[in-house]
């Protein structure tokens, strides 16, 4: 991935404040357990996994973006931070909780890659290990609200005051490709970047998790952990391992 919005440094500093906690995780939290060794893929700025370290045993958190890990780095040293590709890493160790947390998922653009990911879950995850990613539900078309006039929001940096941020967006299938703005109020200082995601259907990804072995235990429609409906605006998949009765 080449996105100057996860990869320039000029841009990653906003990444924190314009994306701030949220519900989702809340709710990744209560899934992990005092003992679990615990894989984030996609980590980021590792402020959910700076966050789980505290009640868990361990994390590994990778992510291909060196300057979102540099960040990350700064926030704890008690995480095995590594710099890899989301459908390529290899560790010799397997996880009680593997999760993709913010989307990640639906910046793999094929759907070769999205199953290389799966497989790399499966071989990572214990027998009886768990698993959540999320994924926007393409039906409900939540890419029509990214425009500038539906999207601007304001934060606080803490070098330039107030930032005020924006989207755009095109679409080609099931590809979006999204400009995010960012400019220092009241000033002509703009940055910008240009990202492309997924929006992969609710049958494809049952049909390659399918192909990687797992099984789908639990689909919500949203992070009160509601069941999935075709108006849902997530689909959140939780499960484990597909295990082979002998």
């Amino acid at each position: 991935m080449n996105d100057k919005l996860y990869q320039d440094s000029n841009l990653v500093q906003f990444y924190d404040y314009d994306n701030p906690w949220s519900e989702s995780y809340d709710v990744i939290s209560n899934f992990v357990k005092i003992d679990d060794s615990v894989l984030d893929i996609g980590c980021g700025t590792g402020t959910l996994a700076s966050e789980l370290i505290r009640k868990c045993k361990e994390i590994y958190a990778l992510d291909i973006s060196v300057e979102m890990l540099t960040i990350a780095k700064e926030k704890t040293s008690n995480i095995n931070w590594i710099h890899a590709n989301a459908s390529e890493f290899s560790f010799d160790k397997k996880f009680d909780f593997i999760f993709l947390s913010g989307h990640s998922f639906q910046t793999l653009l094929t759907e070769n890659d999205r199953l290389k990911l799966l497989r790399n879950i499966e071989n990572h995850l214990k027998d009886n290990g768990t698993f959540i990613f999320d994924s926007r539900n393409p039906l409900v078309q939540e890419w029509t609200t990214w425009g500038e006039k539906d999207s601007i929001r304001y934060f606080k940096h803490p070098n330039y005051g107030i930032i005020k941020a924006w989207n755009d967006w095109e679409a080609n299938d099931e590809i979006i490709t999204y400009q995010t703005f960012y400019e220092i109020l009241h000033t002509d200082k703009k940055w910008v970047a240009s990202s492309q995601i997924s929006f992969p259907e609710k049958e494809e990804i049952y049909s390659l998790l399918d192909q990687a072995g797992l099984t789908v235990k639990h689909l919500y429609g949203d992070w009160q952990l509601n069941p999935y409906t075709n108006k849902s605006e997530e689909m959140i998949f939780l499960g484990g391992k597909r295990i082979n009765q002998s």
